[in-house]
Order: structure tokens, then sequence, then C-alpha cells
């Protein structure tokens, strides 16, 4: 069982606090402004959000409105969590989490087909220490809260090492295989601008320029074309943090249409024009 270390830190300790806190996220006025409704019909097709990883209160009202989308869709057969490692090698674990909502579990069977296929192998040490997965379940089992003990889940961190093609290869055909239905989830902070973060590219109208360069990065994830998103993460050196979970999951489902629901920066909410950093809720289809 891994035991959460960013509860009390990104998110309440208590459920009644936690459920407090999450609410007050999609009330809030950068949120959605109201709770998911409950959804009508069956589960869409495949698809992805894009949501930040920092702490609730500040990045949780961004987040609201891509895990509203999720919600009023329908609850799928496996979440797929996609993060990214500054280890040199890839993995997947199959240890249950625990929140303070209970525990999340994984689907058992996605990841032992997913290692059969030798494309990325089980590793649950090297999640000791990453916060982008655990970020997101509270408000995965907010989302899916009348399904919250059905949840299951396939977590994964991405380093260079894999065959991107091919892992979305495997993804897709287990999927198909198992008969299941997906939501992918990939959390990232766009930008982080300042000297606290190491990144001073810009000495006048930082706040501005930082939105200028996010933008070109969703104009490209908009198009949907993954290698083009990549070079411009390159080729501009965005200081970003999972810019590999966004390739991936483009390689995934092919997106027909991107919405980019909500975008700011934490210099919006404290005034810190120093040293910031963005957010941005996006929903893949």
């Amino acid at each position: 069982m891994r035991k959460p270390k960013l509860s009390g830190v990104y998110y309440a300790a208590a459920p009644t606090l936690l459920d407090r806190q999450i609410q007050e996220c999609f009330k809030n006025e950068r949120g959605p402004g109201d709770l998911p409704i409950k959804p009508k019909g069956q589960t869409p097709e495949i698809q992805c959000i894009i949501v930040p990883k920092y702490q609730y209160d500040i990045s949780g009202p961004c987040a609201a409105w891509s895990y509203k989308q999720i919600s009023e869709s329908g609850a799928p057969d496996v979440i797929i969590i996609l993060g990214q490692t500054d280890k040199e090698y890839s993995g997947y674990s199959i240890e249950p989490f625990e929140t303070p909502y209970g525990i999340v579990r994984v689907d058992q069977v996605f990841a032992r087909a997913l290692g059969e296929r030798k494309n990325i192998q089980e590793n649950n040490a090297m999640f000791d220490d990453d916060e982008q997965i655990e970020s997101q379940l509270p408000l995965i089992q907010f989302a899916y809260k009348t399904q919250r003990e059905q949840i299951k889940i396939m977590p994964i961190l991405l380093s260079t090492d894999v065959n991107f093609k091919e892992l979305a290869v495997d993804i897709k055909e287990i999927l198909l295989e198992q008969n299941k239905k997906a939501v992918i989830i990939v959390p990232t902070n766009f930008t982080y601008y300042g000297s606290n973060h190491g990144y001073v590219p810009f000495g006048e109208n930082a706040h501005k320029k930082v939105y200028e360069l996010d933008k070109g990065a969703f104009e490209l994830i908009e198009k949907g074309n993954p290698t083009d998103y990549l070079g411009y993460v390159d080729d501009k050196a965005m200081n970003t943090d999972n810019y590999l979970g966004i390739v991936l999951a483009m390689l995934i489902i092919k997106p027909k249409k991107v919405l980019l629901e909500n975008y700011y920066t934490t210099a919006d909410v404290n005034e810190d024009y120093k040293n910031f950093i963005s957010f941005a809720a996006m929903v893949l289809k």
C-alpha cells in the first residue's frame, strides 16, 4: 500500500475537509462555477484531460474544468495516468494508493498485459518520490464519487527510453482486447518561471511572454501533432514537467478536437510576477 505524501500539503488531510476543498475548487471564480452533474447515457470513447499538478487551493479551480468534463461523461473502465520522471527509465506501478478518501487500486489485468509486451516494465520503487500521480487521485475519487470503490487506474511514469509509438499501440490494443473504455489524465504544469525555478529567459513583461510561450504549445496540441509539439518544447527550452505524457496521450488518442478550458498562473492568484507557474485545463477528444 502506497501511503499519501501530499496529504496536508497539496490537499486537505481529512475527508470532510477535502470534500469542502474540492467543492470550493469547482465553485471558485476561476473554476467552472458548479459541481459536476450526474452523467447521462454511455461512457464515451477514449479521451484525455491535461490538468495542473500543484496545491489544490491554487491550481484546483483550473483542474476542476477538466474533471467536470470527464465526470459528466460517465466512469471509464480504467484511468490511465501518464507522468514523467527524471530517471533514465520508464515504468508502471501495480501497488494500490491510499488517500484520505480511501484506496485507489491499479488495474492488475491491464498491468499484466502491458508488462507482457516488454516495452515498459513494472517498477514500483520509482513511484516513491513521484508527485504527479498522487496529485490527481483525490480529484479522480471526487469526480467519480458514486463509483469510488470501483475505480481502477494504470499509473505510468515516462522517460526517453521507450518507443512512444509502440507503447501507444500497446495501450490501444490492450484496451481493444479487454473491451475497456479509458480516460487518460496528464498532470503537468506548463511553465515554471523565475530564479526560484532556474528559468529566466525573459526580462520585461515576463508574464505576458510566458503566456505567449504557452499559447504556442497549446496551438500545437490542438493540431494533434506530437512531433511538432515535442520540437517546440525542445526549441523553446520550455521549463515544463510532463511533455512526454502529452506526447504519448496524443499518440494514443489522435485527438480530433481539443478544448482549452482554462488557463492562469500562480501570479494571477498571489501577484508574484518574479516567480510563477502556469496552469492549463485541456480536454482532448
